[in-house]
């Protein structure tokens, strides 16, 4: 069992995200300032999960066999760095990466902001959750697994994805859909989906707030919009926008819609 971590649940835009309850982001000019590196060997297809993050995570394809991480961190007083402690628990097929805070009274208010960087085989599963602030993944092909984000996530090359909970807006870039599928849940924002000029796939949009709109389309609210792009098959599954969503590339062009 872990010590405590205080967190709150917050609602944003009717999306609920597990957030940091204890955290200034204003650390003065003079930070005490804190690097951690770490490298292994790693499993092509290995897991990564990190979790319980106050700050940013930025996950990125490296080696085909080397999994590492760099933690960079700046705190207002060594108090306020002694506060929170990075952890983490590795082997070669997995590596879990959280942050701890101590129980102590003089810990309910952290002033601090981090930054977690992992390099990941791009055949990796990575799974992030409870990420107080922003999220980006880019070039990693395993299936990709986001849950409560309190701000924004970046989303680039991806294959599989189970998203939910996204506090403010996803960006989101496919190349194609693997077996995994692709399903976002809750985002408190907007949406914008990114695809290839040739896909083939299942495209499902509903329970938008605002519209739906991409090349040749504009869908008003309350807006839902389900279409095969190019021979079909694996789906794409977007539901719960609190804003619109925008779709990029010319995959919508000759796109079959379903239900006119």
């Amino acid at each position: 069992m872990h010590p405590l971590i205080l967190a709150v649940t917050l609602s944003i835009g009717g999306i609920t995200v597990e957030t940091d309850s204890g955290r200034i982001g204003d650390v003065g000019s003079d930070p005490v300032v804190h690097k951690e590196q770490q490298s292994y060997r790693f499993d092509p297809k290995g897991s990564v999960e990190v979790s319980r993050m106050a700050g940013s995570v930025k996950v990125v394809a490296g080696a085909v066999d080397r999994v590492s991480f760099t933690y960079e961190r700046k705190a207002a007083t060594q108090q306020d760095h002694d506060c929170e402690v990075l952890k983490h628990e590795h082997s070669d097929r997995s590596l879990r990466i959280w942050l701890e805070r101590k129980p102590d009274k003089a810990c309910q208010l952290v002033r601090a902001v981090d930054l977690l960087t992992v390099t990941v085989p791009k055949g990796a599963s990575v799974a992030l959750s409870n990420i107080g602030d922003s999220a980006s993944i880019s070039g990693v092909e395993g299936m990709l697994r986001l849950e409560s984000i309190g701000d924004a996530a970046v989303l680039d090359g991806v294959q599989q994805l189970q998203a939910s909970s996204i506090g403010d807006s996803l960006k989101l870039a496919v190349t194609q859909v693997g077996a995994g599928g692709i399903r976002v849940d809750s985002v408190g924002d907007s949406v914008e989906l990114s695809l290839p000029e040739q896909i083939d796939a299942e495209l499902l949009i509903d329970s938008v707030d605002d519209e739906i709109r991409g090349p040749g389309l504009r869908v008003e609210s309350p807006a839902r919009y389900e279409a095969t792009l190019g021979d079909g098959g694996r789906t794409i599954r977007i539901s719960s926008v609190g804003d619109s969503v925008v779709i990029r590339g010319k995959a919508l062009v000759g796109a079959q819609r379903i239900g006119d």
